[in-house]
């Protein structure tokens, strides 16, 4: 189901003013989680994949020291002006910042990041497959990749709440998530170690590691 990128990029800029009311930017324990297991230094530079209005960035700038660096990264630009502002509010512009970017061509050099995050990112993305190739690309080996995404749960469980999703997230961002992340994820070279499914929830964690 492939849809052009432009396409996707304007739904996201149309969306970005109410993006945080409906909670879709939102932060919570699964998305603090998805930090935390990425086990910071304080001078650590982390890639922000799919920031949004940069929700998790404050909670990730906590992590990190003066000589840290936060990097979110999405190719709405209404989206990452959005992501700006919450950063001047929080008072963290030292140690964070979001870019307007295409994840598929990403403008940074081999192995500039210690560490990555992708939360509700990859099922959204037009081009998921070349976004985790260029992701793996920036990534310092032996750095850690955090994704929080949503997908198909194990046989016989929510079974009726999945199909109704899947159809729903389509047709209202282009989500799909049928897709198999952690698949993309091992073909890319990213070795898993931990995966994690939530109660009563269709999401997973899934923590990796650039081989």
């Amino acid at each position: 189901m492939l849809v052009k990128p432009e396409r996707v990029r304007k739904k996201y800029d149309r969306w970005s003013r109410y993006y945080d009311a409906f909670d879709l930017g939102g932060v919570n324990d699964q998305k603090r989680l998805a930090v935390d297991v990425l086990c910071l230094s304080p001078d650590s530079k982390v890639l922000d994949v799919g920031t949004g209005t940069g929700a998790i960035i404050p909670y990730l700038a906590k992590r990190l020291g003066n000589g840290g660096m936060a990097v979110g990264v999405d190719f709405s630009e209404a989206m990452v002006a959005r992501a700006n502002r919450r950063i001047q509010a929080a008072g963290i512009s030292e140690r964070a910042i979001a870019e307007v970017a295409d994840c598929t061509a990403l403008p940074y050099p081999d192995g500039k990041f210690d560490a990555g995050l992708a939360t509700f990112a990859f099922t959204s993305f037009p081009e998921p497959e070349k976004a985790i190739a260029e992701i793996f690309r920036v990534l310092k080996p032996g750095a850690r990749f955090s994704v929080l995404d949503t997908g198909k749960p194990p046989a016989g469980k929510q079974r009726f709440r999945y199909r109704y999703l899947k159809a729903v997230m389509w047709r209202a961002g282009y989500t799909d998530i049928s897709l198999d992340v952690p698949a993309l994820l091992r073909n890319a070279g990213f070795r898993i170690i931990r995966m994690q499914r939530f109660s009563g929830s269709l999401a997973y964690l899934c923590l990796c590691e650039k081989a």
